[in-house]
């Protein structure tokens, strides 16, 4: 008991850190799209995004609330950039028929997770956390590229979110830290 409080106490700072992210994510809403401002606090939440999740296993305080947290301020600050490029006009329809797709196949693997394992839960595989890299890149080199790096951040999720559905297809048991269909 003594230790799952010391835990608690210490998981304070990552949940704040987590939370920092969902707060300045909607600040985005407000920022031009294209300006500096938006690119600083852009790379703010992104770096809220690795502290949090490192400080909590490097404090050995990782908790079940803190992970949810984690994924809700994740899904968050994804909403809130969509909501924002489709506001500034940086998203065609195609491109929001993919993102409706990849919504869909995300919520089909929460909802599958859900019947099968009883809770909703999203894999930690190594497809979702490049697919999360690539998509975190997107507002960034947009000037660049136009959406050429969504488009392939949306075929590439689209796959993640197919093998993850394989994953807990197969499985006898939820893992969410196994890698790939490919490991065990």
């Amino acid at each position: 008991a003594v230790r799952r409080m010391q835990r608690m106490k210490k998981a304070y700072i990552p949940n704040m850190i987590t939370s920092c992210r969902i707060v300045l994510s909607l600040s985005l809403l407000f920022i031009d799209f294209r300006s500096i401002l938006f690119i600083l606090v852009y790379l703010i939440c992104g770096l809220t995004d690795l502290l949090d999740g490192y400080i909590a296993r490097r404090t050995d305080s990782e908790t079940p609330f803190g992970a949810r947290l984690d994924s809700i301020a994740d899904l968050f600050m994804c909403c809130i950039i969509i909501i924002t490029m489709m506001k500034q006009n940086q998203i065609n329809t195609l491109i929001f028929i993919g993102i409706l797709i990849v919504f869909v196949l995300k919520i089909w693997d929460a909802v599958f997770s859900k019947i099968k394992f009883g809770k909703i839960a999203s894999i930690h595989t190594i497809s979702n956390k490049l697919s999360g890299l690539l998509f975190f890149f997107c507002p960034l080199t947009y000037t660049l590229g136009g959406n050429n790096l969504l488009i392939i951040t949306g075929i590439f999720a689209s796959l993640a979110s197919i093998e993850e559905f394989l994953i807990m297809f197969t499985s006898k048991s939820l893992d969410l830290n196994r890698k790939s269909i490919l490991s065990k």
